[in-house]
């Protein structure tokens, strides 16, 4: 045999993709038979992209004989005699074969017996002398014509010197056409199998992961080296899978049998649980093909198992389908499970693929399975589903209680474009087409949205068709909480609530909304704590109810107005991780607006505006509608204590709507108001404000000191005016009164302003008991002014060493408030602060230790470099604050600079730094 070195070159180059000895030694061995004249066939076998026609083109090569070749392509099946025209042109045939070949191929009959020996024998004359080498790759889609030559040749070769490879993709229709048939009777013709290889070792070194991905394919082993020689790596060091890689899978689904590709794209639309019946369906074939199908995939690599051995594969097989291919596919897919009785959650993914919801059928579907996604608290999905059942109902009160159920839905989503949608729905409660739950459920959203006529229709109409219900129950309480002018004043206000319980089996809502009613009517009490707890411990960020979020922020409102502060905390920051985990922003800013409440009422005043801010930020004021007196009350009011009365007169400006006057957030944002003019010495305008939540409190039968201390801040204006110390007297012993023997935040801060009324000589006593019950109850910034009081009491009585030792703890606890101005009016010069006429051992320690807990964070994180912005991030607090906390480190620390913090802040650096 010549061309030995060749070979050998040849057969190296090969091994840098595959190993093939053994194929290439069975072939060495039929190439000696053919020179010695003993014609042979090899028929080169394996799945697509086993490398069949890489050993085939490389031995052809390195034969040392001649080599003509042929390919076979399956859009050239109806081109006559197109592959054996391919080997006889290089072969410099005389021009009568080729006149041969023009005859037989318009032959309308097909060749003749005549033609065919003719032109086999022309082919046995060219290699009489000059042994040949034939090469026909994918021979399973030559012509006809060609086909029935080549069935001809391979009787005939016995005693010439040629060697015909045959190259053919396995698959189980092949083994049974006339070449096969002809093949197997031939005794010269050896069948030379190739399969995925056995070992990556020699590409992929210390790979794993590689033959999971190829299956042992070399296309796409290739394809995967090159995909990570082009494309950037992955962080995890793990195999890159790419452009290539897709390219090749696809081709070669393309290059297989034509049954293939329609099965691997119903496999990749209907996933892997699909059985061979509904593949067939969707494929429009039968289940013996889908089985040979997927036997062809498994064995060339494409599947592991029946499934794509990643979802890039899968990926990639949906991408080669055009958008209306692939569209078509998903609703035959989706019509193929609804026939099969497949649960709605399976459906409806397939028809929001598809783009499709204009068949009735459809309708149920998508609202069974947007039920099922708010259960899971996937209320985006929920809404997806929602529109497309919608646009699919034809018939009329379906359609319009779907669309008050879209209302309720994006409510928790979205509330101002809940309250867009409320235009097409209101005119439907109207016309009588929605039952009385969903004219119901659509007052809250209403009401949110300053549609106060809108929803004084809608409970009238829902009192004169319900007589009693839980859900109409629960509404009428939560009116009276909320929107006192609106209730039912004989029967639903929270004076009503004093026989009434709650069953074990009644709903959050109505828990949550009489707990709270207990607690606006009778102030703090064990029993409406304790239902609150309830409610909150089986609560989620995203209840499925209609209700919403509403119950469990309505809860956390039933412990802020009992002064439990600290469970409410509790609850808040859990309620806050769960809905920050599940990106729940509405219900975020809820969670954060009540934190921000608890804080405030704690004195941690930075704390509050923070959380205040966040609610805003998370959902903007539009969509807060009459509510949004809780968050704007919460940062006016936290920016007064703090002094900065600047910040809190922007917050004013913010506009509000009308109607949250006459609800229950109202009278936050009127208490703020009022303690921002007194801060500013608008005495009449804060008692006005004062005076306006007493008469909206007395009228609305909630007149509890847990919501707003009207009375003590009525009582704080007139002293501070100096004009009638007698009606503040009163107003303050009125308070005492109704607050009875038991401590309370409110308690301690009449006790403070009664002091002011009283002779110096009683002062202190009264002080000292506001102190004692305001450190029990943890409210640090009205702790300072009943300490900064107690210290002018003192002085008063000329009591100077005991006065400046007040002040000083006065100062240190107005300091962590960051009560500036406070701090300011107890110890007005930094020295002073420093400590400068008080005794040696009673001076301040490192200025580190007057920065609050929040701008030691904040200073330690600016002190090694993170931006505001990075420091933002990491604390969970807007820039804006990051720049008010620095402004104030600055300020404490005598610094102008970053880079003249001190070094000892980084002690203080966050766990997460």
């Amino acid at each position: 045999m010549t061309g030995t070195s060749d070979n050998s070159m040849t057969k190296a180059r090969l091994a840098g993709l595959i190993e093939r000895d053994d194929q290439w030694a069975t072939l060495e061995t039929l190439l000696a038979d053919s020179l010695s004249g003993s014609g042979r066939v090899a028929l080169l076998t394996g799945p697509v992209a086993s490398g069949k026609t890489e050993l085939l083109h490389a031995f052809g090569e390195a034969s040392g004989a001649g080599f003509v070749k042929a390919t076979c392509s399956a859009f050239e099946r109806d081109l006559p005699f197109g592959v054996a025209s391919q080997i006889f042109h290089p072969l410099d045939a005389p021009d009568e074969v080729g006149e041969l070949l023009d005859a037989a191929a318009r032959s309308a009959d097909g060749p003749t017996a005549r033609q065919l020996h003719a032109l086999c024998l022309a082919l046995l004359d060219l290699t009489a002398e000059t042994p040949l080498v034939i090469g026909i790759d994918d021979v399973q889609h030559a012509d006809s014509p060609s086909l029935h030559w080549l069935l001809y040749l391979i009787r005939r070769i016995g005693q010439a010197k040629v060697l015909l490879m045959l190259s053919e993709t396995a698959s189980p229709r092949a083994a049974h056409t006339a070449l096969h048939t002809e093949l197997l009777r031939h005794p010269h013709c050896r069948d030379v199998q190739l399969a995925p290889l056995g070992s990556l070792g020699e590409l992929f070194e210390a790979s794993v992961d590689a033959m999971a991905l190829s299956g042992g394919n070399p296309l796409l082993v290739r394809s995967l080296l090159d995909d990570q020689r082009l494309c950037k790596p992955r962080d995890d060091g793990g195999l890159v899978i790419g452009p290539s890689y897709r390219r090749a899978l696809v081709s070669c689904l393309h290059r297989s049998d034509h049954h293939v590709l329609p099965v691997a794209r119903a496999l990749a639309v209907t996933g892997e649980q699909a059985t061979r019946e509904s593949l067939g369906r969707l494929a429009r074939t039968d289940t013996d093909t889908v089985a040979s199908a997927l036997d062809v995939m498994n064995e060339a690599g494409l599947l592991c198992d029946g499934w794509f051995r990643d979802p890039a594969a899968r990926g990639a097989v949906l991408d080669d389908l055009s958008t209306q291919d692939r569209k078509e596919m998903y609703l035959g897919a989706a019509l193929l499970l609804h026939d099969e009785g497949a649960p709605a959650t399976e459906v409806a993914p397939y028809l929001v693929m598809a783009d499709h919801s204009e068949n009735p059928w459809m309708v149920p579907v998508f609202v069974e399975a947007a039920e099922h996604a708010l259960r899971d608290e996937q209320i985006d999905t929920a809404l997806r589903y929602l529109e497309l059942a919608h646009r699919a109902c034809v018939e009329v009160h379906g359609r319009a209680a779907i669309a008050a159920k879209l209302v309720r839905v994006e409510w928790r989503v979205n509330p101002s474009a809940a309250g867009r949608r409320l235009g097409t729905v209101v005119p439907a409660m109207r016309a009588g087409q929605l039952s009385d739950r969903d004219v119901t459920s659509l007052v809250q959203p209403m009401l949110w949205n300053c549609q106060v006529d809108e929803a004084t229709e809608a409970m009238d109409r829902v009192r004169r068709t319900t007589t009693s219900s839980n859900g109409l129950r629960a509404m009428e309480l939560w009116l009276a909480c909320s929107h006192p002018t609106l209730a039912r004043r004989a029967t639903s206000t929270p004076e009503a609530v004093k026989t009434r319980t709650v069953s074990l089996t009644s709903g959050p809502m109505l828990k949550a909304v009489t707990a709270l009613a207990n607690v606006l009517t009778y102030g703090n009490n064990d029993a409406s704590a304790t239902d609150a707890e309830h409610v909150l411990q089986a609560a989620r960020p995203s209840d499925s109810g209609w209700w919403g979020p509403e119950s469990a922020m309505l809860a956390l409102q039933a412990l802020v107005y009992a002064d439990r502060l600290d469970v409410a905390a509790q609850w808040c920051d859990k309620l806050l991780d769960e809905a920050r985990t599940k990106n729940l922003a509405v219900a975020r800013a809820f969670f954060s607006c009540v934190r921000a409440e608890v804080s405030l009422r704690r004195g941690d005043l930075t704390t509050a505006f923070e959380h205040a801010q966040n609610a805003l930020d998370l959902m903007p004021a539009g969509g807060w509608g009459v509510a949004l007196g809780m968050p704007l009350g919460i940062l006016i009011n936290a920016a007064t204590k703090m002094g900065r009365h600047e910040d809190a007169a922007s917050f004013l400006e913010q506009p509000v709507p009308e109607a949250m006057f006459q609800s229950r957030y109202g009278l936050h944002y009127l208490y703020a108001r009022g303690h921002h003019y007194l801060a500013t010495s608008r005495h009449y305008a804060a008692l006005a404000d004062f005076l306006s939540c007493g008469e909206l409190m007395t009228s609305w039968g909630v007149d509890q000191p847990g919501v707003v201390p009207w009375r003590t801040s009525a009582a704080e204006a007139w002293l501070l005016h100096g004009a009638n110390r007698d009606e503040a007297k009163r107003l303050i012993n009125e308070q005492l009164a109704r607050l009875g023997p038991d401590a309370s935040r409110t308690r301690g801060v009449a006790l403070r302003l009664l002091a002011a009324t009283n002779q110096p000589h009683n002062r202190p006593q009264l002080l000292q008991d506001a102190v004692v019950i305001l450190e029990e109850y943890g409210d640090q910034y009205e702790l300072a002014r009943a300490l900064a009081d107690l210290s002018k009491a003192h002085q008063a009585l000329r009591e100077h060493r005991r006065a400046w030792t007040v002040a000083r703890r006065a100062w240190h606890v107005a300091n962590v408030c960051d009560a500036a101005e406070l701090c300011e009016e107890l110890l007005p010069s930094r020295g002073k602060a420093d400590g400068e006429d008080a005794p040696a051992e009673e001076r301040p320690a490192d200025p580190i230790a007057t920065l609050t807990d929040a701008e030691r964070r904040v200073a330690a994180l600016a002190a090694v470099g993170y931006t505001n912005r990075e420091i933002a991030s990491k604390l969970y607090i807007t820039p804006s604050t990051i720049e008010q906390h620095l402004t104030r480190v600055y300020r404490k620390l005598n610094v102008k600079y970053r880079k003249d913090l001190p070094a000892d802040l980084h002690s203080y650096l966050p766990s997460t730094a």
